[in-house]
């Protein structure tokens, strides 16, 4: 038998159902609505149409010295550097970052509470850091489990004042007369502490790290015939206020501040540095302190993306943001594969040795970055996914452009116009990065008659292009 279920429920109960049904689907109604909003968006983005004046060379100099800062994972111990040495070498590192110094290399002993100190192990990675013409950065980590409570390397020592002088001897063996004797070496208090995994440590309680730096830095102030070294941190999972605020409170000795940044979208690093700048403003003492990002990446977990051009890409599109008012080092995490990681996931730049030592897009961006250094020139008519740089150096004009689309695969050909330039014969050259290695540099003449010079740039996805362009009668 057929029965009509409108003719028995009542007003007030088809209401009451509407407004339960209008609960369940408006948020799929939303989201349907946001990611329609989101495709059409996308769809409709802005093209690039580059404009560079030739004649517009501003006082700001592109110094990409920045981003030749490079740090390393907890993946092996001993020195891992070494078998990628050479390598390493041909990025001309500035900076080269290392933890887990006080649980890889069994530095320190506790015989009856007679502390001793043994740095044999860590010596060799120090000496091959030095031999790439790099500076260590030294990330004080983890708890010695000498002095650890229950000899567990993320928690706090038992006695704070042995913490005080491991810290202590650490720096008079690296940066002391009678040790390495390196000047300008950074010290960083822990490698983020807020991370569970390396002790979940908090701004106050048991696990303060307020208190494990009031330690690092007393330590340091007790450090004897040094070299000019600088200690700070707090290097946290990622730019948070407190941490900061706090730490610059404590009175403490505070020579640079550092985070780590996972961010998948490159226009967020500038937002950071604009906002640690605002936080500081209340402590001028504080406000011009080096910035050091330590370890930066578009993610924290391995993925396959770190192998392909989605990395180059994304790391020169950081450097297009960062090139003016960012930090003083801007560390890649990381260096080198650990091993067993063939099926090319892993964050390195470089591969294992066991599997060949394979160099990633990512490993060859810096030398296209090495070629923007100069004084800025004036470049407009950035797109969505196309963003450039300008620079000007011995009469060469370079251009970087980028394609970077974080979540496609965008596809343009962008027109490019270099204004106000003197009329005459001029070399042309241009590079690609957009596969596994960089293109050929293709390199013709071009004759400028109306005072400009006009080109369609194809920019394939996930693709960097490096352009010069200089008068013939001044090659340089």
């Amino acid at each position: 038998m057929s029965v009509s279920l409108t003719g028995r429920v009542t007003g007030k109960t088809m209401s009451i159902v509407s407004f339960v049904a209008l609960l369940i689907f408006l948020p799929l109604l939303l989201l349907a609505a946001y990611q329609t909003a989101t495709i059409i968006s996308r769809a409709t983005g802005k093209p690039g149409d580059i404009i560079v004046d030739a004649s517009v060379v501003t006082y700001e100099k592109i110094d990409p010295t920045f981003m030749y800062a490079f740090t390393q994972g907890g993946e092996e111990t001993g020195n891992w550097l070494k078998p990628v040495q050479q390598e390493v070498a041909s990025l001309k590192p500035k900076w080269i970052r290392i933890d887990h110094i006080y649980d890889f290399y069994d530095i320190v002993k506790n015989k009856g509470g007679a502390l001793s100190f043994d740095f044999s192990r860590l010596d060799p990675i120090i000496d091959s850091i030095r031999a790439v013409g790099a500076t260590p950065v030294i990330s004080l980590s983890y708890m010695p489990p000498a002095i650890a409570r229950d000899g567990n390397v993320i928690n706090p020592p038992i006695n704070w004042n042995d913490w005080a002088l491991v810290v202590q001897k650490t720096i008079e063996h690296v940066s002391g007369s009678s040790g390495k004797n390196i000047s300008g070496v950074y010290y960083e208090v822990w490698n983020e502490p807020d991370h569970e995994q390396f002790g979940g440590w908090k701004l106050s309680g048991e696990k303060n790290y307020l208190t494990l730096y009031h330690y690092a830095a007393k330590g340091a102030s007790q450090a004897k015939q040094t070299q000019q070294f600088a200690l700070g941190g707090p290097a946290t999972t990622g730019l948070y206020k407190d941490w900061i605020i706090k730490l610059i409170e404590t009175g403490d000795r505070i020579d640079f501040l550092s985070w780590h940044s996972y961010l998948l979208e490159p226009t967020r690093f500038p937002q950071d540095q604009r906002n640690i700048t605002s936080w500081l403003l209340p402590y001028p003492n504080s406000v011009l302190l080096p910035k050091l990002i330590t370890e930066y990446g578009f993610t924290g977990t391995k993925d396959p993306r770190y192998a392909q051009p989605f990395s180059s890409a994304y790391t020169a599109s950081v450097f297009r943001q960062l090139v003016s008012g960012g930090p003083m080092a801007l560390f890649t995490f990381q260096l080198k594969d650990g091993p067993g990681q063939e099926k090319g996931d892993g964050w390195g730049l470089i591969g294992h040795e066991s599997g060949g030592r394979t160099l990633k897009p990512r490993y060859y961006v810096y030398s296209l970055l090495s070629r923007m250094a100069g004084n800025r020139e004036l470049l407009a008519g950035q797109g969505t996914w196309v963003t450039g740089l300008a620079s000007k150096q011995n009469n060469t004009t370079r251009i970087m452009l980028i394609n970077f689309d974080s979540s496609g695969n965008h596809t343009e050909t962008t027109p490019i116009t270099i204004t106000n330039l003197p009329n005459g014969t001029y070399g042309y050259s241009q590079q690609y990065l957009q596969s596994t290695i960089p293109g050929e540099i293709q390199e013709r003449m071009e004759s400028v008659t109306d005072h400009s010079l006009k080109k369609q740039i194809y920019m394939p996805a996930q693709s960097v292009i490096l352009i010069e362009l200089y008068p013939v009668s001044h090659r340089q």
